[in-house]
């Protein structure tokens, strides 16, 4: 999953290509002349718009809003892949719809063929894809120009390497050191294990051996008076067996030839977590949990598309009440830790401006917060997005709040035994007011209790928090305590063959008459 750009870097401007501009205004007109070029005819303009002209106008209208909703100007010509053009035709298909559904529903199309609007999003697409692609194009031959002058400078000394092994990446880190300026490697011939590869190329490279045949290919080019610096060896290790790596391997140390990993020669080899971010721990060790849990996922997914029914017009309110407050983007994101340690990110409606100003100096955060984003926040409003995060898997309705890294207990594997949830028990108990030890035993204590009962006292102590404002509840942050230190602090190892044994899961227990919760 790419990450997005912080909020004080990520400001939406009406930024439109003139080209864009252009090819969206001429687009409809150049797909009526090719459906009928009767249609064109102006007739009595002055007094009666004819039909294809209304739809004309209209059109443009739409493709330029869209064209600045999906940020299509925002993507440099001289760089456009694949991912762009899919991104364009998507908002072409948008733009189409929009303008075919509006015009529909005020005549019914009348006067307009209904084959014009598929032909007019093969028109709005081919030609934005065409512009961009002849910006690559002029690009491209102002970059080879670049790099054959770079080439022909003698004081450049290139490191010459061989790659062994023929993958994507490989591919890729081909025309990546192609694009290096000033150009310091070059790629002279690759090698694969694949016996039907041999002579043919990959990114302009030819393929000219088998793996094993190292040797003899370094002596023939030190024989052309080219000396081989390096070996590069593919990260596909079904590819390249240990026993052919070691053959390799022997070959360039009796030749004097480094033989590296591609990865660790372009300083992306793995890094190892730090210790304070190895959460979750390994699966033989998660906290038992309940049999409720094995259903949760069905309700919470159930219910979920219910909330998300009634709660469209509300999102739609709060998003232009954020949008008049603080500005775009309308929605935070922020990485946190769900179900054993596993990093996801969770989206909230964006309550607070950016840290920091256009000029670069930070806000004191007293000033981020508004009258509107403190409303939207007691209310709990500015969770909804995260209804997102329930449909996809990453959290559930109820259940521990998803923690930075750095907010973890000490032993965090008794909270990230199950998905995070949009609510739970610490909330109602008191949220903000307790501590993090208190909130963890909350959390802890929940998982291990959890029911349906109690699932719906906490949908109801949400609704109240919402209405009332948050409240302390002593009893319950006292009991939940007592009882995490008894289960996992006062008798170490009890906690341990009791609390994180690794057998079955436990059914959920049911509480005793009047005992305090």
């Amino acid at each position: 999953m790419r990450v997005a750009s912080p909020t004080s870097r990520d400001r939406s401007a009406f930024r439109l290509q003139l080209a864009d501009i252009g090819w969206a205004a001429a687009a409809p007109f150049i797909a009526l002349a090719l459906r009928d070029p009767q249609l064109l005819d102006i007739g009595d303009f002055a007094r009666d718009m004819p039909a294809p002209y209304r739809y004309a106008f209209l059109s443009i209208a739409c493709t330029l809003l869209v064209m600045w909703g999906f940020r299509l100007s925002d993507r440099m010509g001289q760089f456009f892949s694949l991912r762009d053009a899919v991104d364009v035709c998507v908002a072409s298909a948008c733009a189409v719809a929009a303008s075919s559904v509006v015009l529909f529903t005020l005549t019914r199309l009348e006067g307009v063929p209904r084959s014009t609007p598929l032909i007019y999003v093969l028109v709005l697409a081919a030609g934005l894809i065409a512009i961009r692609g002849m910006t690559r194009l002029h690009h491209r031959e102002v970059w080879r120009r670049e790099l054959e002058a770079d080439i022909a400078d003698p004081s450049v000394a290139l490191r010459r390497v061989i790659l062994i092994g023929v993958d994507r990446f490989a591919s890729v880190a081909i025309k990546l050191i192609d694009y290096q300026l000033p150009r310091t490697t070059q790629i002279v011939a690759a090698l694969d294990a694949r016996p039907s590869f041999v002579g043919r190329k990959v990114g302009g490279v030819s393929i000219v051996a088998l793996p094993q045949d190292i040797g003899a290919v370094l002596d023939e080019y030190a024989e052309h008076g080219v000396e081989i610096d390096e070996v590069w060896l593919a990260d596909d290790k079904e590819a390249l067996p240990a026993e052919l790596l070691k053959d390799v391997a022997a070959q360039c140390d009796a030749r004097g030839c480094d033989c590296v990993p591609i990865a660790e020669a372009l300083n992306l080899a793995p890094r190892l977590a730090r210790p304070e971010t190895r959460l979750g721990g390994p699966s033989d060790g998660r906290f038992d949990t309940p049999d409720y849990f094995g259903s949760k996922r069905v309700i919470d997914l159930l219910a979920t598309s219910l909330l998300l029914v009634f709660a469209a017009p509300m999102a739609l309110i709060v998003a232009c009440a954020i949008v008049i407050d603080v500005g775009a983007p309308i929605v935070f994101w922020q990485q946190r830790v769900g179900r054993n340690g596993e990093r996801f990110f969770v989206y909230k409606f964006r309550t607070f401006r950016p840290p920091f100003d256009r000029h670069g100096r930070r806000v004191p955060k007293e000033r981020r917060l508004s009258r509107i984003g403190r409303a939207i926040r007691a209310a709990r409003l500015d969770e909804i997005p995260q209804l997102y995060n329930v449909i996809i898997g990453h959290m559930s309705l109820i259940g521990p709040r998803p923690l930075l890294p750095v907010d973890q207990p000490a032993d965090p594997r008794r909270r990230l035994s199950v998905r995070p949830g949009v609510t739970g028990w610490a909330q109602i108990k008191g949220g903000t007011l307790v501590s993090p030890e208190e909130k963890n035993a909350l959390d802890v204590w929940y998982i291990r209790h959890a029911s349906w009962r109690l699932d719906l006292a906490i949908v109801f102590g949400t609704l109240a928090i919402a209405f009332t404002g948050e409240r302390l509840n002593r009893a319950a942050v006292d009991h939940a305590t007592r009882w995490y230190r008894r289960e996992f602090e006062g008798a170490r190892g009890r906690a341990e063959t009791v609390g994180l044994r690794p057998q079955g899961r436990v059914k959920s227990p049911t509480l005793a008459p009047g005992r305090s919760i």
